[in-house]
């Protein structure tokens, strides 16, 4: 039996979690660690995670679609990229080493860092900025064959990664979309949330067929997951340029500092 006062401490936590889960995803940062502190063993804390992330995440992923804030070629492609990749990714685990994995992520993110600094402090105008988007947009500049060849390998790779480490799947597809597809930020949140549901549908599953949720906690923080999401696609949807790429960067932070602690201990 699960006392009342862990819920009270769990449930606001857990709308905290989904709210950041919708808009950039990485809410696990919050839940994971919550259902820990709560008690639940290692495993029952991942199933019980799963579980309520797929149903938070159908709620944003349904608003998402609802406003067409999507591209439904793209989520297909990755869906299915990820879902295989992510198979992959837990039979290629238990021959290679997650820190060399690891090493590429944070690599990632340092990457991702640097040109954001130096795209901070470029002094263009604007007349000069718009010319050079016109310019440097080589994903658009592509062949239909040539951007299909490029979603499918990025699309592996992102579901092998999201089978293996994991961390923060929908902040590295929504910075993939941004960054690499030249995609607004609304839609690139869009299609990650909706590949990743489907992930986690998988994923959810699998952990109730090996009985590893715990539903006397899973319930109430579902319900308050679908409200975090419902609130957190709604604010990225409305305040997409505000909110989407500095909590973007935020989150690459947290996780960046995570992934160093797991490598060093």
């Amino acid at each position: 039996m699960i006392e009342f006062y862990k819920l009270i401490i769990i449930c606001p936590l857990i709308f905290v979690a989904g709210i950041i889960d919708a808009i950039v995803g990485s809410g696990s940062i919050i839940s994971v660690p919550t259902y820990l502190v709560a008690g639940l063993p290692v495993h029952y804390a991942y199933g019980t995670h799963k579980f309520v992330s797929f149903w938070g995440m159908l709620v944003s992923a349904m608003r998402y679609v609802k406003n067409k804030n999507y591209e439904l070629r793209l989520v297909i492609i990755f869906s299915i990229l990820c879902m295989l990749g992510t198979y992959a990714g837990s039979k290629l685990i238990l021959y290679i080493n997650e820190i060399y994995l690891q090493y590429i992520l944070i690599s990632f993110i340092i990457i991702f860092f640097i040109f954001s600094v130096i795209k901070k402090y470029l002094k263009l105008n604007k007349k000069n900025d718009k010319i050079v988007k016109k310019q440097i947009n080589p994903i658009k500049d592509l062949s239909p064959k040539k951007r299909l060849i490029l979603s499918l390998i990025i699309g592996l790779i992102v579901g092998i990664y999201s089978g293996t480490i994991g961390i923060g799947s929908i902040s590295i597809l929504i910075l993939i979309f941004i960054k690499i597809f030249k995609i607004d930020e609304v839609k690139s949140s869009g299609n990650a949330n909706i590949i990743v549901c489907s992930l986690n549908l998988v994923a959810m599953v699998t952990f109730i067929l090996n009985k590893k949720v715990m539903l006397a906690i899973a319930i109430p923080a579902t319900i308050s997951s679908m409200l975090g999401h419902y609130v957190g696609a709604g604010l990225a949807m409305k305040k997409a340029n505000k909110i989407i790429e500095p909590l973007l960067k935020i989150i690459f932070v947290i996780l960046f500092i995570e992934l160093i602690i797991q490598t060093i201990f």
